[in-house]
């Protein structure tokens, strides 16, 4: 159980702070359950209400060796290869409910690449894309920066500068093609 003050990962608000543990009655009489009140540290005066028993939507933040490791690991990351748009988001879509941050890597790379890629042969990002690196890149980054101790820009280029290589390899095997 976290206590007041300590931090935690949630699903969907990214890296929060513990500001009280109550009980609440949300469902009626009878229904009174433990739950957190969490405030988003990098979405300030949001406020989250979550069980305290909801552990798929709740984990620790990752510590920074953890971190500085799969900073390391980015250009072994696997990357989803898949063309076809709607089974490539439903491949996302899972990777991202694992709620970890290496599979939340995986899919910030996928996209990042496949961005590159269509970039370079004078195609726009797809829009699909766009929104799911949003989600995805924004709470890998915030708890990259968090356990760091760094600014979400400076996590977030560290990241994509250790992609360069691969990138400029996926462009040029494009654009000798085209």
């Amino acid at each position: 159980m976290y206590n007041i003050g300590d931090y935690l990962m949630h699903e969907g608000s990214g890296v929060c702070k513990v500001m009280d543990v109550c009980e609440k009655a949300l469902s009626g009489r009878g229904s009174e359950k433990l739950y957190y009140s969490l405030e988003p540290v990098y979405d300030k005066g949001g406020q989250i209400l979550t069980p305290v028993d909801s552990a798929r939507r709740i984990r620790d933040i990752s510590t920074k060796g953890e971190i500085e490791e799969l900073l390391d690991a980015v250009p072994d990351i696997s990357v989803i290869e898949e063309e076809n748009t709607r089974a490539r988001a439903e491949k996302f879509k899972e990777k991202i409910s694992d709620f970890e941050p290496s599979s939340l890597a995986t899919v910030v790379k996928s996209i990042y690449l496949h961005q590159q890629v269509r970039l370079a042969i004078g195609k726009k990002p797809m829009s699909s894309d766009e929104r799911i690196m949003d989600s995805a890149g924004r709470r890998l980054f915030e708890e990259m920066a968090f356990a760091m101790g760094v600014e979400i820009d400076e996590v977030r280029d560290s990241f994509f500068l250790r992609l360069a290589p691969q990138r400029d390899e996926a462009v040029k095997r494009v654009t000798k093609s085209a």
